[in-house]
């Protein structure tokens, strides 16, 4: 039990300091609502305009972006329940989508740092409309 209260309340912390670069995060509260789904991955791809030289950054960043929405979608059914297996499954859902958020955050660097001011900007709105506040 203690243990996974500590692992709840580190991975509040870690997606509460989590940031892509200066300007991109998850506010805390938001961290369990930020939905990945593959229309979402696509959305941002296209608001993106990746240039050939850029899209080879691209690859590792989805399919990270797949793993998490397929973890969130599996503990989401996993706590429809009430009681301590539904509070241990959302706890356990904290730590996987923080240690999955710090995975992306270092597969994004390189992809971010190849973006023009432009793109950044039009990212910026799509992962707006993920959640994801700056």
């Amino acid at each position: 039990m203690w243990k996974a209260a500590l692992a709840g309340a580190v991975a509040l912390a870690t997606i509460g300091s989590f940031s892509l670069s200066p300007g991109f995060g998850v506010s805390p509260a938001a961290a369990q609502e930020v939905v990945v789904t593959e229309g979402q991955i696509a959305r941002l791809h296209a608001a993106l305009h990746l240039t050939s030289a850029q899209e080879r950054h691209w690859s590792p960043v989805a399919a990270t972006l797949r793993r998490l929405g397929h973890q969130q979608q599996q503990y989401r059914v996993a706590s429809n329940d009430s009681g301590f297996v539904a509070a241990k499954s959302r706890v356990a859902g904290y730590a996987v989508t923080a240690v999955t958020m710090q995975r992306l955050r270092s597969l994004a660097q390189p992809l971010i740092a190849a973006l023009t001011e432009e793109q950044k900007e039009a990212g910026r709105s799509a992962l707006a409309s993920m959640g994801v506040s700056f």
